[in-house]
C-alpha cells in the first residue's frame, strides 16, 4: 500500500480513536493461551440475563408495591416457587417512573434457591418476558452456546432494545461455525445500519462478520475498503472482525494479500498482526477449514519475521498437527526473546506433541497487496 504509511501512522492512531476500542480480548468468552485468542473481544458481560434465568430457581415479574412504596410486589412467579415472602430489594426513583409510565413493563427477579439473595435483571416489555419464559424452560445443559445463539438470532434487530441487546450478547459469543449459518437471519440494510453507527460501535464486530457472509460486490469492495485504510494508517479497531470478513469473502486470494501486507512487513506493530492472526486462527478452525494449508504458509511468515508472536500460532499448529515448525518454534522457544509465559508454555507443548516430520508445502505467491 502506500509507502508514507509509517510517516502517519503515529498521528492518525489518536487518543479518539482508542477511546472507540471496544473490541478484542475474549470473544466467544475465550481467554485462553495466546493461539486461541477472539476474533471479538467485548467488553460485555459474561453472564447474561438469559444465564441469570438457567441458574436461579426462582424467577418472577414484579413491579411496584402499591402499598410500600419503593418495594416489590409480585405479579407473576414464570421459575421456581415464590414462597411470598417480602423481596429485600430497594425499587430506584428511576425505574419506578417508568414502570409508571409504561404499565406493559414488568421487573425481573431472580433468587439462585430458597432462601438465597434476590438479584434484579432490569426491565422487561411483554415479548421480553416471553422470552424469558421460554428461557426458564432450560436447564445449564439444555442448549448450548450455538442453539442459544440461533433462538436469539431473530431478535437482533429488536424494537425493544433490551431484548435486543441480550440477543446480541447472545449471539455475539457463538461460536463462529454458527454465524456463518446466521447469514439469512439479519437484514443487510441492518448490518450497514449498525456497522456505520458510532454510538454501536462495540456491535461492530458481530455485524462485519455477519457482512462477511455476503458475495455481493459492493459489500466485498466495502470490506477491502476498510482494510486498506487501516493497514494505511496501522489501525487495529474492529481489524480482526474485517479481516475474518476478508477472508470469508475472498478465501485464499485475500487471505495472501493480508499475509503480504502485514506479515512480511516489519515495521507492523504486534497489536496489528496479534489482529490478523487472530483472524486467520478463527477461519483455520471454524471457518473456511479447506484454507488451513494457505494458513499455515502465513503463519511461517510470522514465525520467520515475528518470532515474539510465535505463541499465537503454536496451538493451531499443534491442532492441525502440522509439525514442520519443529526446528524454528524449537529456535524461538530457546531464544526467548518476547515471549510471555503463556506463549512459552504454548511453543513447548506443540514441541513435545510434535514429530520432526514435514507437511505439505504449498506454494505462497506474492501478491500486490490490498486492491
Amino acid at each position: 500500500m502506500n509507502t508514507s504509511r509509517r510517516d502517519r501512522r503515529t498521528g492518525l492512531t489518536s487518543a479518539a480513536l482508542a477511546s472507540l476500542m471496544c473490541m478484542i480480548a475474549a470473544a466467544f468468552l475465550l481467554t485462553a493461551t495466546p493461539a486461541h485468542a477472539c476474533v471479538l473481544c467485548m467488553p460485555y458481560p459474561k453472564v447474561t440475563n438469559a444465564d441469570q434465568i438457567v441458574g436461579s430457581g426462582t424467577a418472577v415479574f414484579a413491579r411496584e408495591n402499591p402499598t410500600r412504596p419503593f418495594s416489590y410486589a409480585v405479579l407473576e412467579t414464570f421459575k421456581g416457587r415464590y414462597d411470598g415472602s417480602a423481596i429485600p430489594l430497594f425499587l430506584d426513583s428511576t425505574t419506578a417512573r417508568a414502570l409508571q409510565l409504561y404499565p406493559a413493563l414488568q421487573v425481573i427477579l431472580v433468587q439462585n434457591g430458597a432462601g438465597g439473595a434476590w438479584r434484579a435483571l432490569g426491565m422487561a416489555g411483554r415479548e421480553y418476558q416471553s422470552v424469558m419464559r421460554q428461557v426458564a424452560q432450560w436447564d445449564k445443559s439444555s442448549k448450548t452456546l450455538a442453539e442459544r445463539a440461533v433462538f436469539f438470532a431473530t431478535y437482533l434487530r429488536h424494537e425493544d432494545r433490551r431484548l435486543a441487546e441480550l440477543a446480541f450478547l447472545e449471539v455475539a459469543r457463538a461460536p463462529y461455525a454458527t454465524l456463518r449459518d446466521l447469514k439469512t437471519r439479519v437484514a443487510r440494510d441492518d448490518i450497514y445500519r449498525i456497522v456505520n453507527d458510532l454510538f454501536h460501535v462495540e456491535w461492530h464486530g458481530l455485524y462485519i462478520l455477519m457482512l462477511g457472509m455476503s458475495d455481493r460486490p459492493d459489500d466485498i469492495a466495502f470490506v477491502r475498503g476498510k482494510l486498506k485504510t487501516a493497514a494505511k494508517h496501522g489501525l487495529t479497531i474492529n481489524l480482526a472482525a474485517y479481516a475474518t470478513a476478508f477472508i470469508e469473502m475472498t478465501g485464499a486470494d485475500g487471505l495472501k494479500q493480508l499475509a503480504e501486507e502485514y506479515f512480511a512487513d516489519p515495521d507492523r506493530s504486534s497489536a496489528e498482526l496479534i489482529e490478523i492472526v487472530k483472524a486467520l486462527s478463527v477461519q483455520g478452525n471454524g471457518g473456511r477449514a479447506e484454507l488451513r494449508t494457505a494458513i499455515v504458509e502465513a503463519y511461517g511468515r510470522v514465525l520467520a519475521h515475528h518470532p515474539e508472536l510465535a505463541g499465537y500460532v503454536a496451538n493451531d499448529l499443534s491442532d492441525w498437527k502440522v509439525a514442520r515448525f519443529v526446528p524454528e518454534l524449537r529456535e524461538i522457544l530457546n531464544a526467548g526473546i518476547g515471549l510471555d509465559e503463556a506463549s512459552h508454555f504454548a511453543i513447548a507443548m506443540y514441541l513435545s506433541s510434535a514429530d520432526e516430520g514435514g507437511s505439505s508445502k504449498a506454494a505462497f505467491t506474492r501478491p500486490s497487496g490490498l486492491r
